[in-house]
């Protein structure tokens, strides 16, 4: 995003940054009871560990109060009947977005296997981050709500052509320009069971002893099952033409109704006036990363804001940029300059040999 500026219809920059969606997150707790903490202890540099008793007869979640913390918190939590041995329970967990917009303090909910343990021991690790500063442990209702809806974007797909193979079925899908893929998503009507691995691919060109050649190179594998969601994350790919390939072995094909590729919404957080048009632009390779003061100032605003989305995008060609790259040997004025220049050489030499030819002569 280092290229992206909005503008205003003065023609001025307006400040923003982007948001992680992860931050509209909000985590509501009712009837909050909370547990007594019988200890608290803290190796400088290494661990913090508190340890509450387990009021009820079994336990499979704890409400836990911090105060505002920037970034994510590791911890392990242990069970014990005497306060002497401890047993494990989980082992290497985290805790992220520990901090509120509007409240000095925020409630994270931790979930674990259910257990009757009396005591319970949560130890944090401190060993790269500073420590944290748990006020409360206990239970309670909690209600997670998403301030800004997640949903996933299709991506416009040009051509999607189907063949088969070697008992393996080929699929090759083009875009109308790079696109950002981060989901596969199919829907399978046929048969009703299958177990079939699939490999993400693209085509691309390399020499080899002065000669080019086409070579495969993979992008992603995953297996599709009958009795799983069809939905597969991609590693970061920006493409504008792949190829999936499934494996059938000796079965029949599969009966695929809907292929989709799908892209991760980014929200950008900016300071618009009503009745204003404003203009987005990108594709400036090179502008830098803008340097605004909205990041630093505007964390707690209120996140529940209103959201414009961009419904059309245009794409410009730079003849500036065409023109630049193009080199003084390559224009068409020089290749006619060549020319001529050979010509007058021919000519001159031309007309040597001729003097010469006729002073033989007499």
């Amino acid at each position: 995003f280092r290229d992206l500026r909005i503008w205003d219809s003065k023609g001025n920059q307006v400040p923003y940054f982007v948001q992680p969606a992860r931050v509209y997150t909000n985590t509501v707790i009712s009837d909050f009871k909370e547990f007594a903490i019988i200890s608290n202890t803290r190796i400088a540099d290494t661990s913090s560990t508190y340890i509450f008793k387990n009021p009820d007869d079994n336990i499979e979640n704890a409400v836990l109060l911090f105060a505002n913390y920037q970034g994510s918190k590791t911890f392990r939590l242990e069970g014990s009947d005497d306060l002497s041995e401890w047993f494990g329970i989980v082992n290497m967990e985290k805790i992220h977005q520990l901090n509120d917009p509007k409240e000095t303090s925020v409630y994270k909910t931790i979930r674990f296997p259910l257990c009757n343990y009396q005591f319970l021991k949560i130890v944090f690790d401190d060993r790269n981050s500073l420590p944290v500063n748990l006020l409360k442990i206990g239970k309670g209702g909690d209600q997670s709500t998403d301030r800004v809806p997640i949903v996933m974007e299709q991506i416009p797909v040009k051509t999607i052509t189907y063949s088969e193979e070697d008992k393996k079925t080929q699929i090759h899908i083009n875009f109308e320009r790079p696109q950002l893929i981060d989901q596969i998503q199919l829907t399978i009507t046929s048969p009703e069971r299958y177990s079939r691995e699939a490999v993400l691919y693209i085509l691309k060109e390399r020499e080899v002893k002065r000669s080019k050649e086409i070579y495969r190179k993979e992008l992603a594998r995953f297996f599709m099952r009958s009795d799983q969601e069809l939905a597969f994350r991609m590693p970061e790919i920006i493409e504008s033409e792949v190829y999936l390939e499934i494996d059938n072995k000796d079965n029949p094909k599969l009966e695929i109704s809907d292929l989709r590729f799908m892209q991760n919404p980014v929200y950008v957080t900016a300071a618009l006036k009503t009745q204003e048009n404003y203009k987005i632009t990108a594709g400036d390779k090179t502008l830098g990363v803008p340097e605004y003061d909205i990041r630093d100032t505007s964390y707690k605003t209120n996140a529940n804001l209103p959201i414009v989305e961009i419904i059309n995008v245009e794409y410009e060609e730079s003849s500036k940029s065409t023109e630049r790259g193009t080199s003084f040997w390559q224009k068409t004025w020089f290749m006619w300059c060549c020319i001529g220049v050979a010509a007058l050489v021919i000519v001159y030499f031309a007309m040597g040999l001729l003097k010469d030819l006729n002073q033989s002569n007499i």
